[in-house]
């Protein structure tokens, strides 16, 4: 086990330290509780811009979706997010836009379309990605970004990836460690995701080492 740990844990710094940008996708369900404040310092420190993917917004009411994002953004970027729950290898459906006010003034909408199979949040994280691959604001050429897709075990990391990709591009599965090493994903010609194993930073361990669950 210990050696699963470190395994993981090399894994999972590989993903940090080949990206440009830390995507951490925390359970909307209890998103402090999976949050590591401990991944996000490190990626601060080595100059990795940090964004947080509030994902399975539809399992909890709209008003506590909107006010985690209100709660989260106070410190990085916060995108409310759905996979998809398709389960066809390719061509998944294009994601649906999830407008600030829907979640305040139409629950019922937001209800409606976080019900739908399809992903919910994808073009609002894309536009955010796509301004991180822009050089300059003086400029419109891109450059081609890393981003590191981070997180505890089923959180949905490889279901977002999927969801982005429009295709099944990353093994999914209910168990914890499907994925165990890092996974190259090219979304476009701009922007390149990496998949990492599911783990967690044991508070405890004065060795600071990622604990597998």
């Amino acid at each position: 086990m210990a050696q699963s740990r470190r395994a993981y844990y090399k894994e999972l710094k590989k993903v940090i330290d080949a990206s440009d940008v830390i995507l951490q996708v925390l359970d909307a369900r209890d998103p402090e509780g999976c949050r590591s404040h401990e991944i996000e310092l490190t990626a601060q420190k080595s100059g990795k811009k940090v964004v947080q993917v509030l994902n399975k917004i539809d399992l909890v009411p709209p008003q506590n979706a909107r006010a985690w994002q209100r709660h989260l953004r106070g410190e990085f970027p916060v995108v409310l997010f759905k996979a998809t729950q398709q389960t066809q290898s390719s061509n998944l459906s294009s994601g649906v836009t999830l407008h600030k006010k829907s979640l305040v003034e139409n629950a019922a909408l937001v209800g409606k379309i976080t019900s739908l199979s399809g992903a919910v949040g994808t073009e609002n994280l894309l536009n955010i990605l796509k301004n991180y691959a822009r050089t300059s604001k003086d400029s419109k050429d891109k450059q081609v970004i890393t981003v590191g897709v981070v997180g505890f075990p089923n959180v949905g990391k490889s279901s977002l990836i999927n969801s982005m990709k429009r295709s099944k591009a990353a093994a999914t599965g209910n168990q914890p460690g499907v994925t165990k090493v890092m996974q190259e994903i090219q979304l476009d010609k701009n922007i390149v995701l990496l998949d990492s194993p599911g783990v967690i930073l044991s508070t405890n361990d004065q060795t600071n080492s990622l604990i597998l669950r």
